[in-house]
């Protein structure tokens, strides 16, 4: 746990840190009149989705969200400072560099409700709560890096966190349509999966599954196909498949029914 405790110090720090430079930046980019707000818009649109009813679930929803947001700088062939990657991961590149992003992760968690499923009886409910951040990325030609780390801040008081990073590719197959193929790795610490993998003795007597003592570790690695399609000069159509694999200890924990998950989505957006 003391261990635990200095990797939560430091992740606390890093946020810290990448948030100040990223406000630091915006303050530069005003005084010194840069694109970040010279093309000001608003966006808006709704995205639905197909998922797991939970990590590690054999049995999958359909849930479906609107989204509004404002744009700044982007279009005039810049790419978008905003990157959706799920509700619990929207990526804001508030500083820019040539091919160097940075910025916030802002989100919400929906948590584990007990009643999702029949495989979650007993083990009771993990609460969900806003999702805060910060990442990094660098793109060229087309290729890209990144790496991301979150907390829950509300909800729960021990939440843990989870670093994220891979690598992708995008590539323009017409004027209007582009496609993105990315493939990444999820870090969770101890107490992240504690909360969602371990199995405490009192659970153990309420489900009937083994006691199980999830350790921090990379939890899974996926894959994901994305395309974005310019079907005028206002209107974005978007759809995606994804493909997360568990691993390690979330794949051993008796909590997963299965180790293969798959996820789908569409949406729009409307740039006005």
């Amino acid at each position: 746990m003391k261990v635990e405790n200095m990797m939560n110090k430091a992740m606390i720090t890093a946020f810290a840190g990448i948030l100040t430079v990223s406000f630091a930046g915006i303050s530069h980019a005003v005084a010194q009149e840069s694109n970040l707000f010279s093309n000001v818009s608003l966006a808006a649109g709704g995205f639905a989705s197909i998922a797991p009813v939970y990590e590690g679930s054999d049995k999958y929803r359909v849930s479906a969200f609107p989204i509004i947001y404002p744009t700044f700088g982007d279009g005039n062939g810049e790419r978008s400072r905003l990157t959706f990657r799920g509700v619990d991961d929207v990526r804001y590149a508030v500083f820019r560099k040539g091919g160097f992003d940075l910025g916030p992760v802002v989100g919400y968690n929906f948590g584990r409700k007990e009643s999702l499923s029949s495989d979650l009886t007993g083990l009771g409910d993990v609460d969900g709560g806003v999702v805060a951040g910060a990442f990094a990325s660098y793109t060229i030609n087309g290729f890209s890096v990144d790496a991301a780390a979150t907390k829950q801040l509300s909800g729960l008081d021990d939440s843990g966190f989870l670093a994220r990073f891979g690598a992708g590719y995008e590539a323009a197959v017409t004027e209007r349509l582009t496609v993105n193929l990315y493939a990444g790795a999820t870090y969770a610490s101890d107490d992240y999966m504690d909360h969602m993998f371990s199995v405490t003795a009192a659970q153990n007597g309420a489900s009937g599954l083994p006691v199980f003592d999830a350790d921090a570790g990379i939890k899974n690695i996926d894959l994901k196909l994305s395309t974005s399609y310019q079907a005028t000069e206002q209107l974005n159509l978007r759809a995606n498949v994804g493909y997360s694999r568990l691993i390690n200890d979330a794949a051993d924990s008796p909590i997963s029914i299965t180790n293969d998950q798959f996820s789908g989505g569409l949406g729009f957006i409307y740039q006005f």
